[in-house]
């Protein structure tokens, strides 16, 4: 006679797993950002393996890692590593693959390519993919140093678990996002619609008005000389919404806001090949930036790039995010002619710049130097060190 099959597993590993599962849902559930979600994902993999240090990736549908978040390395290890991964190398590996992979010590695997000068040690390495929809929309990774013992299967199954969960947190918070994006791209374009088709044809039919007054040799010269100005400053405020118009109609990426990638899309778009640039983004800053800090970020960074180039005439342009212990700070320096900031008129440029920063709870830093260049600094208070502590 033969013996009954037996049904699944009912034992001690398996209510915990459903214990760790509930806790993680309930963490899921209570937020809709997608940054936060990342750091939760990041932060619970670390607890459910028992790791040192973890982290969570997402990709885009070309397979490029657009956002990478960590837990476990301090903000002065962050500092020194400087520039986040780009997804090569074993990482890039993990994303190809459809299962976990174990690692008592990653240096041996043929996909692993180094670490950067200051990197703890990471020997023990644990990689599970997140896949929804047919393909990875990111990875988990968990480590330990080789002081540790080695993740064991059970570790693995752990890992697996929350990687299917990671999977419809993430999926659902990306399509919100891009819904979101869709419908802000095409709120700008009405928006530059209307500014085209109403504000600017009123300006320019008052601004002939003006200038037709303006010649009339029965008006004072005190009169003419004030219509002549109007004009000018009729002129001057097209500029600038034509100017404000070209940015709202930009081909902005309509995937979630990543300023790694975005920074450089807004550079080609906007920055001609004879003027140099330099981009230093260190991962310790794009760690703690919400989404809203990241498109109000790149507002900025693209009206003063925009500045920098109409009214500047630099031969270089520097772009600097990077984290000091109490701020986020974003530079945007150039070489350029500089201005008078007592004889210069504030354009809706450096208006809506402000709006944003004061919308971030951020300070707004504008420094002209003439003959010598601009400086344009944006910085935003911490704040997760903050809530955690609440």
């Amino acid at each position: 006679m033969g013996t009954a099959a037996e049904g699944p597993a009912t034992g001690p590993g398996s209510f915990e797993r459903l214990s760790e599962m509930a806790v993680t849902s309930e963490l899921l559930a209570s937020s809709e950002d997608l940054s936060e979600i990342l750091h939760r994902l990041a932060d619970r993999a670390r607890e459910v393996t028992g790791a040192e240090y973890a982290a969570i990736s997402t990709f885009d549908e070309e397979g490029v890692l657009t956002r990478f978040i960590y837990s476990g390395i301090s903000d002065e290890q962050a500092r020194r590593l400087g520039d986040p991964p780009r997804g090569r190398g074993l990482l890039g590996h993990l994303a190809t693959c459809d299962r976990p992979i174990r690692l008592d010590d990653l240096r041996a695997s043929p996909h692993f390519t180094g670490w950067p000068p200051g990197h703890p040690d990471m020997t023990r390495f644990l990689g599970v993919p997140i896949r929804a929809g047919g393909r990875a929309i990111g990875s988990l990774y968990m480590a330990r140093g080789a002081d540790r013992p080695p993740f064991t299967a059970e570790d693995e199954v752990a890992a697996a678990v929350l990687s299917l969960q990671a999977a419809v947190s993430v999926s659902y918070a990306l399509a919100r996002e891009r819904r979101g994006r869709i419908f802000l791209l095409e709120e700008r374009e009405r928006i530059a619609h209307d500014l085209h088709d109403g504000t600017i044809q009123a300006l320019y039919a008052l601004g002939l008005e003006c200038d037709a007054m303006a010649n009339r040799e029965d008006y004072p010269p005190e009169a003419r000389e004030a219509l002549a100005n109007a004009v000018s400053r009729i002129n001057e405020i097209i500029a600038d919404i034509r100017s404000y118009i070209t940015m709202l109609e930009a081909a902005t990426p309509v995937e979630q806001p990543e300023l790694t990638r975005d920074l450089g899309f807004v550079i080609r778009q906007l920055v001609p090949g004879s003027i140099a640039t330099v981009v230093n983004i260190s991962a310790a800053a794009l760690q703690e930036l919400t989404t809203r800090e990241s498109e109000d970020l790149l507002y900025i960074a693209r009206e003063a790039l925009s500045n920098a180039v109409r009214h500047g005439a630099p031969t270089k342009i520097a772009v600097d995010l990077r984290q000091t212990d109490d701020a986020t700070v974003l530079t945007i320096q150039d070489n350029g002619v500089g201005f008078d900031e007592a004889t210069t008129r504030k354009g809706l440029g450096t208006v809506t710049m402000r709006t944003r920063a004061e919308r971030l709870g951020a300070e707004l830093t504008i420094i002209p130097i003439p003959g010598m260049g601009t400086t344009v600094r944006v910085t935003i208070p911490r704040h997760r060190d903050d809530e955690e502590d609440v």
